[in-house]
């Protein structure tokens, strides 16, 4: 008797658990969500708070390298991966950065954290106090680094490949977002893409040609960096999870795929991950859509993705 009894309550608690992922959609269905990003928003608040309290000397350690780096010498970093002021982007980038030296550091970092909470606020829109409680987004945002710009930067590559230029010319490896284009035989979108880049590199090599072999002999002197092959494998999953999505329609999966093909993947570099904001459901009262929403799965290989512009 007893394990007839225990036989009916495993069956029990096995079509229980089966049942779990559709009872989550139909609570998740039920929610409120505008209770839900109030709730949120007060967490994220916290974490603000928190950072603000206790963060200490880290605040806009990375902001520094942008002010400072020197486009003559960009690369004189030793071979410790934390080293404060070292620049680690293209000779391009550093030639970009380089002129808001004339600028003081004061004015600078305030200038950049600003623009960092700006293009949040962009692709958040109602639901940017809300990311707050992401703890990563906070403490790469208090470093002042680039998650947030990239994130920004793929999302607007949807509709305007030119901002992939600035993903290469950074982080470089999130990149493998491209074969979205590829997989989709969107080859206007591609060549914009490369070629966009392409000129910046051009323009940027034909100032100082010496800097971008610097720039590869630098970033693999550095100490601690991820095992190639760790990161290889990350590579390949990223690009396979990019034509899956590419194929089904799932542009969500270029944020992700982006992030973990990330070269130096740790907790604070997945902030990344905000570029998932821009799909995040409409609150009501909202005139538009986030920044990008794409609609039916085209009908044939190379339609592009249909996206509504934000309002």
């Amino acid at each position: 008797m007893n394990d007839v009894s225990g036989l009916r309550t495993a069956a029990r608690v096995g079509v229980s658990v089966r049942g779990l992922p559709t009872r989550a959609l139909e609570l998740f269905g039920q929610l409120d969500l505008v209770v839900l990003r109030d709730r949120l928003s007060l967490a994220g608040i916290a974490v603000l708070a928190w950072f603000a309290t206790f963060g200490g000397s880290w605040v806009a350690y990375d902001t520094y390298a942008y002010w400072s780096v020197d486009p003559k010498t960009p690369y004189h970093f030793d071979f410790s991966p934390d080293q404060y002021g070292a620049f680690r982007y293209s000779p391009a980038i550093a030639q970009l950065f380089s002129l808001f030296h004339l600028l003081p550091w004061p004015v600078f970092a305030i200038g950049w954290f600003a623009f960092l909470a700006l293009v949040l606020a962009w692709l958040g829109r109602r639901w940017t106090v809300a990311l707050l409680v992401f703890f990563p987004l906070v403490w790469d945002a208090y470093l002042g680094n680039i998650e947030i710009l990239l994130a920004a930067a793929m999302v607007v590559g949807f509709r305007k490949p030119a901002a992939w230029s600035f993903v290469l010319l950074t982080k470089v490896t999130p990149g493998i977002g491209l074969l979205w284009f590829v997989a989709r035989r969107e080859w206007r979108n591609l060549a914009i893409a490369l070629g966009a880049t392409a000129l910046i590199v051009g323009v940027s090599f034909a100032i100082a040609p010496g800097l971008w072999f610097d720039w590869p002999r630098a970033i693999l002197s550095v100490q601690s960096r991820p095992a190639p092959v760790a990161t290889v494998a990350r590579v390949l999953a990223a690009a396979l999870l990019v034509i899956w999505g590419a194929r089904t329609n799932r542009p969500w999966t270029v944020i992700v795929a982006g992030t973990l093909a990330l070269a130096w993947l740790d907790l604070k570099t997945t902030a990344l991950l905000v570029g998932l904001a821009a799909f995040l459901p409409a609150l009501p009262g909202d005139e538009g859509v986030p920044a990008v929403l794409p609609g039916a799965k085209p009908t044939t290989p190379g339609d592009p993705v249909p996206v509504r512009a934000r309002p």
